[in-house]
């Protein structure tokens, strides 16, 4: 097994094609597109350039999703904009992109005491409307040769039946080794191990106390031991790095580590 190294993309660029000629630079095998960028907003230009660069650069992508995206809301008029849009997604990103990065996020909270208070903790349908939801998206990028992966973000105790719920259902999850930390101390790598999730991305860089997406070379995180987790693991990782300075030393900082 090998690991495929991605880069993620940078705000300091103001088109697909600049990330993709600093991806094909430092050696990278895939760039993850960002639909926050207005420039990857997939639509049928956007499509005729990415199969464009495909063949020209010889460098896949995946896509990360919007961060805002709440795949638990009660609102059936959102959820089913979310199936529609994801079918958008699907026709302009078939062939091009093989997988979707999407948050898992906790929703809204009512500070009560200055303790958040999360409102899913408390709702008797969280979980089945989560999980429904999710199918359903799958089911909508499956009939375009796209998988979606679900990445942990803010994560709190009330939410692991439905990341248990998601493992039992065959989902595939993106491990943000930085929000592991940031986000109650390790409780995603906790329930990671206890239901042993399949885990086929990763968003790989350090963290210095509760500050992410530093260069790989400097911070708190075992970066040699999440390389062999990856590695033994046939994982996707994207060295999500925001800039491009410190992309390039923690790209350098990985090559070393493969000497």
């Amino acid at each position: 097994m090998s690991v495929r190294y991605g880069m993620p993309t940078l705000m300091e660029f103001n088109t697909i094609k600049q990330n993709l000629e600093l991806c094909k630079e430092l050696g990278l095998d895939f760039l993850e597109l960002n639909i926050n960028m207005l420039y990857c907003t997939p639509d049928e230009n956007v499509r005729t350039s990415l199969l464009k660069y495909k063949k020209e650069y010889g460098i896949d992508f995946t896509m990360h999703y919007y961060d805002t995206v709440d795949v638990s809301s009660t609102s059936r008029y959102y959820r089913n904009y979310l199936y529609t849009a994801f079918s958008e997604i699907g026709k302009y990103l078939e062939g091009v992109v093989h997988k979707i990065v999407i948050h898992l996020e906790p929703g809204a909270f009512m500070t009560i005491h200055s303790k958040k208070n999360y409102v899913y903790s408390t709702d008797n349908t969280y979980i089945s409307r989560t999980l429904n939801t999710l199918k359903t998206i799958r089911e909508v990028l499956y009939t375009f040769g796209i998988s979606i992966v679900v990445e942990n973000v803010s994560i709190h105790p009330f939410m692991e039946r439905i990341y248990k719920e998601l493992h039992e259902n065959g989902f595939m999850f993106c491990y943000d080794v930085g929000h592991n930390i940031i986000y109650n101390d390790g409780l995603f790598e906790t329930y990671r191990q206890k239901y042993n999730f399949f885990i086929s991305h990763m968003h790989l860089h350090n963290v210095i106390g509760k500050h992410d997406h530093q260069q790989l070379a400097l911070g708190d995180l075992d970066i040699p031991q999440l390389v062999e987790f990856a590695n033994q693991n046939d994982v996707d990782v994207v060295i999500e790095v925001k800039d491009s300075i410190n992309l390039r030393k923690s790209v350098e900082y990985i090559r070393n580590l493969q000497k």
